[in-house]
């Protein structure tokens, strides 16, 4: 029978053995390579990582998170399965025990610098009365039913017990893992949900209480005796952080960068690895364990730019090649077959699993919530992260956990959170979330009710053109405008999305004083709101990867049941303030968001001219030649020209030889039948007729027959001195749009908009608007009305 290399390390701690530091004759000798420290721990990296990146690759389709199978993958290399067998479990000898644990501890305290890095504190200070008490329910009730639940298992399988270790279960029962919930809400496209947003609020809550509790609880158990110094003086390194280092590291930021990615240079890199190790250190010497001080390291991080920089330098190389060997050991560790009596052991982990999802039901209960999303935030909550599996290690290292417990406990980590993305990706389908948005435009805008609008800006050059258009739009106190001003921000590394609402400063006994481009943004959208009547203004900053930037944009618009979303254009004219509006990725963004919108979306193309002097574009022009795209452009202008400030043109364009366009000319754009054709006809006569005799409204029709024509069209028009065209994406298929998508360097800005945008005669600035494609009501005979308050509602 082979035994646990770590059975004889733990059972003969007077064991001498000589190690060299490697050797330096290669396989030439007769001497095995693999008797020397170093070439056989780089033998055991590499299958560690292969078994482990094989697993998660395999179980991608359950969107298992890498700490599941990690551990599964230490399991499969430990005594469980492939150890037991006597050529594999030479390839963790005895030995090697020392060095894999050494390379392992210092990857865990690396890595859990980094979950540091990921947290924002502050943001704890403006948690409601619900969250605090949904994560304290979360962390107590789990913690008295893990120290319950280590005598009942003790007494079950006749275990000689160690009081102290019920400290060990109720700590590794309460963790939440903060980056594992982000991470799987973030795969489950409900980061920017209501339940999303609380239940990753909560998360933080618990896990920073998790990290105080170990902080305190530990040592007690450690040395009783001096846990009173040991517990001040981590008190007062973390103070000494929070008030003198973060402040010093602020200050020699500020002095030495630029205050952007490329100013820093890898000098900084190897400081704040330093850092982590003094810090680690400190609090080791402290008796607090070197992963507390890691992690106030990680927290006190003065700089988010620089903390993006760090995590996408060092994430995937700690995260993805050395924290493995941490997994691995435990679970070299772990040996299921120690465990006698299954019937027992399984009935233990059901427990285990249900504590915490019933302590955050009871007390969710109390504050109104759907059983659904109560169900959903225990489940995502019983989600453990990396703080469980150290809880665990520390107890087994301190001979309180015996084989039987540490197992159990193991397999139950293993199955609480492998289980919670299958189980929420159940409960919250995304075709069942979007039954519930659809119709929503600005056609089907009710009467008297507030036009939801996603108003989003990749820098503060995008506002003020943002908020000209937002001003047009005619709010009144009948029908008022909420605005959802949302600053899209690259997140570099493998971070996970953050949404941030930023509170208004007319709610805070504070005015918002910062310099960073957010809080610019967020103090141009409150002056905005405060000058406006029938206007609110909700600032928010998304950061997210390019790559799944338009998945949280939609996620929130389909949140906030948002009926219109204005897109900046990825290069805007005239900018002059630094933003990265011009750069590739935000074009990319675009397209991803027109595919994925769950309302109408406009792209709007700010070239700064035909502005008023009180800063209002005042001259409108709708280019409409048919569709659905261009019947939502003119609903929208429709809307404007309420607005006593706005002229109102409607330009119509017919085509005498539409039979004779070819497919291929038209490959963009929908090819609508006869009824659309009718919904056209009937929308702009009800157009005609709602605003006849109105001296601000105008409406021409002109033949077109040719792309120049259409060219001749807009050149007469911009006589005028026109302000804002809005037109609609896709049209119908007519001559007066032959030939111009072979001419389009943007082709999702359609045709006539990127005939307007790059034209070097038209100055005014253009929205292209885009119907949301799952609304097909708009296709019988919709009734656009004027109310007594000259706004526009549907009579369906």
């Amino acid at each position: 029978m082979v035994t646990n290399v770590y059975e004889n390390h733990r059972n003969f701690s007077n064991t001498c053995i000589i190690l060299n530091v490697t050797t330096t004759n290669g396989i030439w000798p007769s001497k095995n390579p693999l008797f020397e420290p170093i070439p056989l721990l780089i033998v055991q990296l590499a299958f560690i990582i292969t078994i482990t990146r094989s697993l998660y690759f395999i179980l991608r389709p359950l969107r298992q998170p890498r700490l599941v199978t990690d551990i599964l993958g230490g399991l499969l290399l430990g005594p469980s399965f492939f150890g037991r067998k006597a050529y594999f479990s030479k390839l963790f000898p005895v030995q090697s025990v020392t060095t894999l644990e050494t390379v392992a501890y210092m990857a865990l305290d690396l890595y859990i610098f980094l979950i540091g890095l990921e947290m924002d504190v502050n943001s704890i200070k403006s948690s409601s009365k619900r969250e605090l008490n949904i994560a304290a329910a979360g962390a107590l009730i789990p913690m008295g039913v893990g120290a319950g639940l280590f005598f009942l298992t003790a007494r079950l399988l006749h275990l000689p017990t160690d009081p102290s270790g019920c400290l060990f279960w109720g700590l590794t029962l309460t963790v939440t893992g903060f980056p594992a919930v982000t991470r799987i809400l973030g795969e489950l496209k409900l980061l920017q949900t209501d339940i999303g947003r609380l239940a990753t609020s909560i998360a933080m809550i618990n896990d920073v209480c998790s990290w105080i509790l170990v902080a305190v609880v530990l040592p007690i158990r450690s040395s009783p005796k001096n846990a009173p110094a040991a517990i001040i003086s981590t008190i007062a390194f973390s103070l000494t952080c929070i008030y003198a280092v973060r402040p010093g590291l602020k200050w020699l930021i500020r002095r030495t960068s630029k205050g952007n990615n490329n100013a820093y240079s890898d000098s900084y890199l190897c400081f704040f690895l330093i850092g982590v190790v003094i810090c680690s250190f400190v609090t080791e010497v402290t008796g607090t364990y070197s992963i507390v001080g890691a992690f106030v390291f990680g927290i006190i991080m003065p700089d988010r730019d620089l903390g993006a920089l760090l995590f996408e330098r060092f994430a995937d190389f700690v995260s993805g090649i050395m924290l493995p060997l941490f997994f691995a050991m435990c679970g070299i560790r772990t040996n299921v077959h120690k465990v006698h009596n299954w019937f027992l052991a399984g009935f233990v982990i059901i427990l285990t699993c249900f504590c915490k999802i019933l302590g955050t039901l009871l007390v969710s209960h109390s504050y109104h919530m759907p059983l659904q999303d109560r169900l959903a935030l225990g489940v995502l909550m019983n989600t453990k992260g990396i703080l469980a599996v150290v809880v665990l290690n520390l107890g087994w290292d301190k001979k309180v956990l015996h084989d039987q417990e540490y197992a159990v406990m193991v397999i139950a980590i293993v199955i609480m959170t492998g289980g919670v993305a299958p189980i929420i990706s159940t409960m919250y389908r995304s075709s069942t979330r979007i039954i519930k948005y659809k119709g929503r435009s600005i056609q089907r805008a009710k009467q008297g009710a507030e036009l939801r609008i996603l108003a989003c800006v990749h820098g503060v050059g995008n506002v003020l053109g943002t908020i000209n258009l937002l001003e047009l739009s005619n709010a009144t106190k009948e029908s008022p405008l909420c605005i959802f001003a949302l600053h899209l921000v690259e997140l570099r590394g493998s971070a996970s999305a953050v949404l941030i609402v930023h509170t208004s400063s007319k709610n805070s006994a504070y005015k918002r004083v910062g310099s960073s481009p957010s809080d610019r943004i967020v103090n141009i959208f409150e002056a905005f709101e405060n000058r406006s009547t029938g206007i609110s203004v909700h600032p928010l900053t998304a950061m997210s990867p390019f790559i799944t930037m338009h998945e949280d944009v939609c996620n929130l618009a389909e949140d906030k049941h948002i009926a219109f979303m204005i897109l900046p254009f990825h290069n805007q004219a005239g900018n002059s303030n630094g933003d990265t509006t011009g750069s590739s990725p935000f074009r990319e963004v675009n397209k991803n968001i027109l595919a994925n919108a769950p309302c109408s979306v406009g792209i709007f193309v700010d070239k700064g001219q035909g502005k008023s002097d009180n800063g209002r574009m005042q001259h409108v022009v709708v280019v409409f030649i048919g569709g659905p795209d261009d019947r939502e452009a003119l609903a929208l202008a429709w809307r404007m020209s309420a607005n006593p400030s706005v002229q109102l043109t409607v330009l119509r364009l017919h085509s005498r030889y539409n039979n004779n366009v070819k497919e291929e000319d038209i490959r963009y754009s929908k090819c609508i039948d006869g009824r659309q054709s009718q919904v056209d006809a009937e929308f702009v006569n009800e157009f005609r007729l709602q605003t006849a005799g109105e001296h601000n409204v105008n409406y021409y029709e002109k033949v077109v027959n040719n792309r120049e024509e259409t060219t001749c069209a807009l050149r007469e028009m911009e006589l005028q001195k026109v302000g804002l065209y809005i037109v609609g994406r896709e049209v119908t298929a007519s001559a007066a749009t032959a030939d111009l998508l072979g001419w389009s360097e943007c082709p999702e800005i359609g045709a006539i908009g990127d005939l307007l945008v790059y034209s070097d005669f038209i100055r005014a600035s253009v929205l292209v608007v885009q119907h949301f494609p799952g609304d097909d009501g708009d296709v019988g005979a919709v009734s656009m009305r004027r109310s007594n308050h000259g706004l526009l509602f549907v009579d369906d």
